[in-house]
């Protein structure tokens, strides 16, 4: 299974925009696009469909931009891919063939702890691993 980079630009910018929530701070796409090198345009559509699904807001005008909606804490990447994607952890297996019933079940059970691993990490938890030191 492959994640479309959609998801991962959408996750991307989340993350820059997490320093906004609740402090009145929006940011520009033209900074959003430079800062994680995504198109500006492509953005644009990511952020609508985000805005959408009340993930993130915007502002008009000259000083005008995104930010957070909601909570980064309560910002599951379930909620990232469901606004962006709809349902991509779905199993599409007839479940034919002699062994199809037990692959499809197994596809399944790893879809949903995948699923659910997406449900209780949230933007706050990406945006926190910034800080976190990975050296052994």
């Amino acid at each position: 299974m492959k994640i479309p980079l959609k998801i991962e630009y959408a996750c991307r910018v989340l993350v820059q925009l997490e320093p906004t929530f609740g402090n009145g701070q929006v940011r520009r796409i033209e900074e959003l696009g430079a800062r994680e090198d995504v198109s500006p345009n492509y953005l644009t559509q990511i952020l609508n469909e985000m805005r959408a699904a009340g993930i993130v807001e915007s502002r008009r005008g000259k000083l005008g931009g995104y930010a957070l909606a909601r909570d980064p804490g309560k910002v599951s990447l379930l909620d990232v891919v469901h606004a962006v994607e709809g349902n991509l952890l779905q199993v599409n297996s007839s479940g034919g063939g002699e062994s199809g019933a037990l692959v499809k079940g197994a596809l399944e059970e790893a879809f949903a702890a995948l699923e659910e691993k997406m449900r209780r990490t949230t933007v706050a938890d990406v945006a926190a691993r910034r800080v976190v030191d990975f050296s052994i």
